[in-house]
């Protein structure tokens, strides 16, 4: 009994011993320690799948990663809401993140009465690298270069004209309503299952015109003219492009932001090192060449500006979303 006494009087004195020389115990591993999920709420090979996995190429080399890799994983659904899910209801330590465009975030929430998540609440902003933007699309054989003329002719003509887009409330689409409505032109949404699909709609005709993404005139150029964006300023991605400012029409200064979200409550130590992951990528040449294949292109957004462009469009496009019913 005397020995099993003295034994633990050693192990204890041995343990606080460690504990003053600081080799108790291995140290807490630094974040991150192996590979972080960056969850995707669209099939591949659309602009948010594109624009997540070029980050993922170039995000194990920013110092503060510890060469720890990227993982891209794809769960489409509710307009991008069943990954949000996902990763709202994660672990927040840092390996569960969301990448979506910040209009499509809130079109979603804003759209579904029922939303499974909600944006300003649920998330932690970690920072935008690239933008989606609005374009209205005219047939290559219209007259008209620009969306004045455009609009000027269409509402002089009385007509209901017709237009297609990515969805029956994406960004776009909302986008769409909004100048239409502002103008007072008489029109009617033909919604799609994706921009390629609204593409293919203005290329055979059988609308007058389209809400698209404007990096989708890539390769396109022969058979869609993008004639206006709702921008103050050009887009670097496509300069040959006039903003909705300068041919004097309704300004509205609406992007989409791609943007990383983590779920509420991550510490700040990690949040801090995926900021710096972010903003380090953005910077990178070869994830800007990598955009520009897409034609996007490199733009930095910090937290604090991702969160004031998210709520700057549910403020933009809320109105409009209650106004044609598309809440549900």
């Amino acid at each position: 009994m005397k020995f099993k006494k003295h034994m633990m009087g050693v192990s204890l004195a041995a343990v606080a011993s460690a504990f003053a020389l600081g080799t108790a115990a291995p140290a807490l591993a630094e974040f991150p320690e192996k590979p972080v999920k960056l969850y995707v709420g669209f099939s591949a090979g659309g602009g948010t799948d594109t624009t997540a996995r070029g980050f993922a190429s170039y995000v194990h080399e920013v110092p503060e990663m510890n060469g720890m890799p990227m993982v891209v994983v794809n769960r489409p659904g509710g307009s991008g809401m069943q990954a949000a899910k996902i990763v709202a209801e994660s672990e927040p330590d840092g390996y569960t993140l969301h990448i979506i465009n910040s209009g499509t975030f809130a079109a979603a929430d804003m759209a579904n009465s029922k939303s499974p998540v909600n944006p300003r609440e649920q998330f932690t902003p970690i920072g935008c690298m690239t933008r989606l933007v609005s374009s209205l699309f005219v047939h290559a054989s219209s007259p008209h270069k620009d969306a004045a003329s455009w609009l000027k002719e269409m509402k002089e003509s009385g007509k209901t004209v017709t237009w297609s887009t990515s969805g029956a409330a994406t960004m776009h689409a909302l986008v769409g309503h909004l100048v239409f409505d502002t103008w007072g032109l008489k029109n009617k949404k033909i919604p799609f299952k994706g921009g390629s699909r609204a593409r293919a709609a203005l290329i055979a005709q059988k609308v007058d015109a389209s809400w698209n993404g404007v990096h989708n005139e890539k390769g396109f150029e022969n058979d869609t003219r993008s004639i206006g964006v709702p921008l103050a300023e050009r887009d670097p991605a496509a300069k040959h492009v006039p903003t909705f400012t300068e041919l004097k029409l309704p300004g509205f200064d609406v992007d989409g932001p791609m943007c990383v979200w983590g779920p509420k409550g991550m510490p700040d130590d990690v949040v801090k090192k995926l900021v710096a992951a972010v903003k380090t990528v953005t910077e990178m040449k070869g994830f800007g060449r990598f955009l520009k294949q897409s034609s996007l292109g490199p733009i930095y957004v910090s937290p604090e500006d991702e969160m004031a462009r998210l709520n700057k469009l549910y403020e933009i496009l809320g109105p409009v979303v209650e106004r044609v019913g598309l809440r549900k």
